[in-house]
């Protein structure tokens, strides 16, 4: 895929330069940027967020817990693969987690050529209902989408904990991040719940379950998030 109308190179894909009297060919960025957000639709990045970076997100600077995430994101991006623990973003709605978590994926998608592959708690949860009745069960389908996010390298896991789910659900989604952490595969997730909510609402653990919370202490670093919903600040012009 190239850009029809890049003005680089008139959309052949290609930019002419000169060296030495000589002229040369080479691959035009509008080329890479395409394959690039091609490879972030494979792995399921939301359009949205497509050619993310890090640098888009942009921390209240105000806010030393946005700024340290911030900058923790930076470093993981950094030192991938050489680490052995994923992350958890957890702030409530309107923080950026979305884009962090995109913007790690999109980062080593292009520097790394990383298999990574994105995930919606909700998405993700109403694909396994539709196996819950025996007699439509298809044990093909969910058990393909259930192996790609178990052998994937990096999976992004959003809005853990979103909804409610049968046993029969939770029962997978706990095989999937038991058998990433038993492979010592890297997971990145985010989550509007705390551990510790000080509002009186549901924890994490009461979300998601004592049994994949304990595998997330082990699998990932906690980055939280607080400050005030940047949707609602912007639109009221704060």
């Amino acid at each position: 895929m190239i850009d029809r109308d890049c003005p680089q190179c008139g959309g052949t894909g290609w930019r002419i330069f000169k060296k030495n009297d000589e002229e040369f060919a080479a691959p035009c960025r509008c080329r890479k940027m395409n394959m690039l957000l091609s490879r972030g639709e494979e792995a399921n990045i939301p359009r949205k967020f497509l050619g993310a970076e890090l640098e888009w997100y942009q921390p209240d600077a105000k806010n030393s817990s946005q700024v340290r995430a911030k900058r923790t994101v930076r470093k993981f991006i950094e030192d991938y693969p050489s680490l052995n623990y994923g992350l958890l973003l957890q702030g409530s709605i309107g923080l950026g987690k979305t884009r962090l978590l995109c913007a790690i994926g999109y980062e080593l998608i292009d520097k790394r050529g990383v298999d990574v592959y994105y995930i919606d708690w909700n998405d993700l949860v109403r694909e396994m209902r539709t196996g819950e009745d025996h007699s439509t069960r298809d044990f093909s389908a969910i058990n393909q989408r259930i192996r790609r996010l178990v052998e994937v390298d990096l999976l992004l896991f959003d809005e853990l904990g979103a909804s409610r789910v049968s046993p029969w659900v939770y029962d997978n989604i706990y095989y999937l991040f038991n058998r990433r952490y038993n492979d010592q595969k890297v997971t990145v997730c985010a989550t509007n719940f705390y551990d510790d909510p000080q509002d009186g609402g549901e924890s994490l653990t009461q979300r998601i379950g004592d049994r994949i919370r304990s595998r997330l202490y082990e699998m990932t670093k906690i980055v939280r998030l607080d400050g005030a919903d940047f949707r609602q600040t912007h639109l009221r012009g704060d």
